[in-house]
């Protein structure tokens, strides 16, 4: 029993110092903006064409800011992971089932909107 006891002990310490969270670089946070591509949306009823238009992403250390067109959300992000040229975000928002996927690129200040289905990803450009 004593065994058993230490063996857990030992194996919940190192479960849960194996994996440290990732934090976002400063020189990542910022105001990237760029193009929507025009798509069609399909509401079950009709297909709406769904107009090319801007859009504005703001990142800061613990929340990111959507603008697209008239519409404004707020959400918070967790850095999923790390890799050699890039991080991806997980961006949860608030009364929405479906969270937001930004991959930020180590070089070039750009990041990409993977937009959700009918939606287009979109490439964006750190702006001043």
């Amino acid at each position: 029993m004593r065994h058993l006891f230490l063996l857990v002990f030992f194996s919940i310490s190192f479960v849960g110092s194996a994996q440290k969270p990732i934090d976002l670089k400063k020189k990542y946070f910022g105001n990237y903006e760029g193009p929507v591509n025009s798509f069609k949306l399909d509401t079950g009823e009709d297909l709406v064409d769904v107009e090319k238009t801007s859009m504005r992403v703001s990142i800061d250390e613990k929340n990111v800011v959507f603008d697209v067109g008239r519409y404004h959300l707020e959400a918070t992000y967790t850095v999923l992971f790390e890799a050699q040229k890039y991080f991806v975000l997980d961006c949860n928002i608030p009364g929405r089932v479906a969270g937001e996927r930004i991959v930020v690129y180590k070089r070039g200040k750009q990041i990409s909107r993977d937009g959700l289905f009918p939606q287009p990803s979109a490439m964006l450009e750190k702006v001043k």
